[in-house]
């Protein structure tokens, strides 16, 4: 990741900048637009990693409890990284608007 040098206007660099393209590149096209949408999609992976690990928890085998630790953190993990980069991005927007007087064009 690039480190957020201050520019001009004094505001930094939007963090995370390649999750609010409009028009997004490559093979993953996967773009949430606004602080709001992250935190949603962060907080369903949280409930579906719990939901998933209470399932597989049910069938007290090895192989059951081992798919349940997995995707617990994948899920979870996912989930997790998704709400620290809707807080850094909001906290972007605030300094973007306090400086501009009005919400960046993303």
């Amino acid at each position: 990741m690039s480190a957020n040098l201050p520019s001009e206007d004094r505001v930094p660099a939007e963090p995370f900048a390649w999750m609010s393209k409009t028009n997004p590149t490559g093979p993953y096209r996967f773009t949430l637009r606004s602080p709001a949408s992250e935190a949603a999609m962060g907080i369903f992976l949280i409930v579906a990693g719990v939901g998933l690990v209470a399932l597989l928890l049910a069938d007290p085998s090895a192989p059951a409890i081992a798919m349940a630790v997995v995707l617990f953190v994948l899920a979870v993990g996912a989930g997790v990284l998704l709400l620290v980069m809707s807080v850094a991005r909001a906290r972007w927007i605030r300094a973007y608007k306090r400086v501009h007087g009005h919400v960046p064009p993303y």
